[in-house]
């Protein structure tokens, strides 16, 4: 929400992240060799899980190589150019914006973020801390935030789908243990063990 005593520039045009979503679910329906997310039952999971954890991977990839970039960029313009609406800007819930932020700033995502009254102190305060200027920060941030939007939409969908795949793996007719799982998609067991435990919370189990 505006702070008192600071003066805000335009508000930017935040990129159609329905679409995104959308874009995304398909992106990782065809990743997986699915038409639609019912086709899962028809699947082999041995065979989805592997490509479910690759999908993973490569959102991490993106994220490891966007995220400090979004950030920075969001950094930038709530110290030294404030803007209204970042939060839609980037895609993300209020809390999620002040997150990003405080993650970058001060290296904690639950650090609160200062109240300041002029936005001479807050560029101020900005020096202080380090904030790094980011030339061009608007354009930087429509050009980053959907990749890492869309990233972590895929992502989501994708450990959905392996907690799926891994919930089956452990049942009848094929009765494998977390072990041997984790073994066969290359992963430590906990986090088989960690996925399995959502699948079995979101069945009821």
């Amino acid at each position: 929400m505006p702070k008192a005593g600071i003066t805000y520039g335009p508000r930017i045009q935040a990129p159609d992240y329905a679409q995104i979503d959308e874009t995304a679910e398909q992106e990782v329906l065809k990743g997986l060799g699915l038409r639609r997310p019912e086709d899962l039952v028809a699947a082999r999971p041995d065979g989805l899980l592997v490509k479910a954890w690759g999908i993973v991977e490569q959102a991490d990839a993106e994220l490891g190589a966007y995220l400090d970039e979004r950030d920075r960029a969001l950094a930038h313009l709530w110290f030294y150019e404030p803007r209204l609406g970042l939060a839609r800007t980037a895609g993300l819930s209020t809390m999620g914006y002040r997150g990003a932020i405080a993650r970058v700033v001060y290296g904690d995502k639950k650090h609160p973020l200062p109240e300041v009254q002029s936005n001479e102190v807050l560029a101020k305060l900005g020096k202080e801390l380090r904030v790094k200027h980011v030339k061009d920060a608007e354009k930087k941030l429509l050009e980053v935030a959907p990749i890492v939007y869309a990233a972590r939409a895929r992502r989501e969908l994708a450990v959905r789908f392996m907690q799926e795949a891994v919930f089956a793996l452990s049942q009848e007719p094929y009765g494998w243990t977390p072990e041997r799982i984790a073994e066969h998609v290359g992963v430590h067991r906990d986090l088989i063990y960690k996925q399995r435990a959502a699948a079995r919370k979101r069945h009821g189990l």
